[in-house]
């Protein structure tokens, strides 16, 4: 807590695409990051987010979106931020990032600094570990980032 930061990377990788948070967070493990960063290959948390992000004041959450920009575009966003539900892929239960987002601000259980890295999605073929070639060609893109991201919560 307090200096921690943590990051969640989410998919399926048993979907294409959608796994391309996990693929981040596998990526990353190869940086020389700071020693207060943990990651999490959380896969389809949907309401166990909650749990993840328990006690956490900076999370960095890695995700698959549908926005109908160009697959493989790193987006980011803030939880302060209204964030549309249709862009995050649905996780078990048809519960996805943004439904956590949502119910841990109700319930008061929401890290105080919580940044959404988003890779757009171009297929989510079923059963298909491989990325599609401009997807798998945003992860070192996904990766400076989350670096960037991480200095800019270290200085908060």
């Amino acid at each position: 807590m307090g200096d921690r930061i943590k990051i969640i990377g989410c998919g399926n990788l048993l979907a294409s695409d959608d796994g391309i948070g996990i693929h981040v967070a596998r990526s990353l493990k190869r940086y020389d990051l700071p020693s207060e960063v943990d990651i999490i290959e959380a896969g389809c948390p949907g309401l166990d987010l909650l749990r993840l992000w328990e006690s956490e004041d900076k999370v960095l959450i890695v995700d698959a979106v549908i926005s109908g920009t160009k697959p493989g575009t790193v987006h980011v966003f803030s939880s302060n931020q209204v964030i549309p539900r249709e862009i995050m892929p649905l996780s078990s239960h048809s519960f996805n990032v943004v439904d956590a987002i949502e119910l841990g601000k109700r319930l008061g259980v929401i890290p105080e600094k919580l940044i959404i890295i988003g890779i757009e999605l171009e297929t989510e073929t079923a059963f298909r570990e491989e990325l599609s070639p401009s997807v798998e060609q945003a992860i070192p893109i996904a990766c400076e980032q989350i670096i960037k991201e991480i200095c800019n919560l270290k200085s908060r």
